[in-house]
């Protein structure tokens, strides 16, 4: 009975973690993700269930993005207006073919390989303008190309065979105008989310000229440098707030937990900055930063501190310490400006783990009798 017991227990609190590491790239996907958490957390369910062994760091971020596909693809992921379009599989079958089967047709699945295949293309040309492959741009490339859906055999079909240069760029057929945005937007997302290199630039502007919307590709920069802009305050104010929250920790419980925070909601040319604030520095010492993030409209203070509990509940912490990061965080989210906020965003923090643990306790077995 012990052993089942303990069994039990074990499952539940692997649950737990990878259910608040699931839940905080979920909440940096957008601020809207009250909207998708439940449809969400069911096309992630596999993964919790018991004796399902967790997914390596390589296939996390793929598969979490693909997950996401259906339902809000990361708004800082290269590529995430393709997807937000419909170009993927992720959703399933669509118009009267949904209401009797949830496979897609063979139409549709053309039609996402084929923009696939272009936006595989486009990421290749950007981000090998530069003779540099980052971590952040594989990882990102790899997320998005998770998105649209498709096997592994078309996947692989679709990818370029090497290295390319924007005069190999082929476009073929008919391309809606919102798709040929969308891939810009995409290689914009993928170059400007670091320090932007002149030949990756260059890239860019090249690649629009090839999609015939080279006289777009100035203002779909400035948006997306807009955008890139506020996911790096939603995640600075997030990361102090975790901080603060977590102050009472063992370093080397909280540091790996701040992150995955950061690798799931800062910009990589913000990172450097926010590691060195949030855990280089003795990981949760000193006084929060909070002066330049009072402006945050109010959507994106409930998603920073939502992220900010999901990754300091997110150790498992004891009753007590719980208690206390979350007293913490109250006091300085309100230090903040996001007073009003805490609470709907612990609610739905808590509501989130909650139903993951419950679901995962109903699907233990039974304790074996004594």
């Amino acid at each position: 009975m012990y052993r089942a017991g303990r069994m039990a227990t074990d499952n539940i609190s692997r649950v737990f973690a990878l259910a608040a590491r699931d839940l905080v790239v979920a909440l940096a996907a957008g601020e809207s993700f009250a909207t998708f958490l439940d449809p969400f957390a069911r096309r992630r369910a596999a993964v919790y269930v018991p004796g399902t062994a967790a997914p390596t760091e390589e296939a996390y971020w793929p598969g979490i993005a693909a997950a996401l596909a259906g339902v809000a693809p990361p708004e800082g992921m290269p590529m995430a207006g393709l997807i937000a379009a419909g170009a993927t599989l992720e959703r399933g079958a669509r118009g009267l073919r949904g209401l009797f089967t949830s496979t897609p047709s063979d139409k549709d699945r053309k039609k996402v390989a084929r923009v696939a295949a272009l936006a595989a293309r486009v990421m290749e040309i950007v981000a090998g303008a530069d003779n540099t492959l980052t971590d952040d741009e594989r990882r990102g490339i790899a997320m998005a190309m998770a998105s649209f859906g498709l096997s592994p055999d078309e996947l692989t079909a679709a990818r370029p065979g090497g290295r390319m240069t924007p005069a190999q760029l082929e476009i073929f057929g008919e391309l809606e105008p919102r798709v040929r945005r969308e891939l810009v937007r995409g290689a914009w997302q993928l170059c400007l989310r670091g320090p932007l290199h002149p030949a990756q630039e260059e890239a860019v502007r090249a690649v629009a000229a090839k999609l015939d919307i080279g006289d777009q590709a100035t203002p779909l920069r400035a948006e997306v440098e807009a955008a890139i802009a506020r996911q790096g305050d939603t995640a600075a104010l997030a990361v102090e707030l975790a901080r603060a929250a977590g102050s009472a920790l063992a370093e080397d419980t909280l540091r790996p937990a701040m992150e995955h925070l950061i690798r799931a909601a800062a910009p990589p040319a913000r990172a450097a900055a926010l590691r060195a604030q949030g855990t280089a520095r003795g990981t949760a010492k000193g006084a929060p930063h909070l002066d330049a993030l009072h402006a945050l409209e109010r959507g994106r203070r409930v998603q920073a501190v939502a992220m900010a509990w999901a990754t300091v509940v997110g150790t498992d912490p004891a009753y007590s310490a719980a208690l206390h990061a979350r007293g913490a965080l109250t006091t300085v989210a309100a230090e903040a400006g996001a007073a009003y906020e805490v609470n709907e965003a612990l609610d739905v923090v808590d509501r989130f783990l909650h139903q993951r643990v419950s679901e995962a306790n109903g699907s233990a077995p039974e304790p074996a009798e004594a």
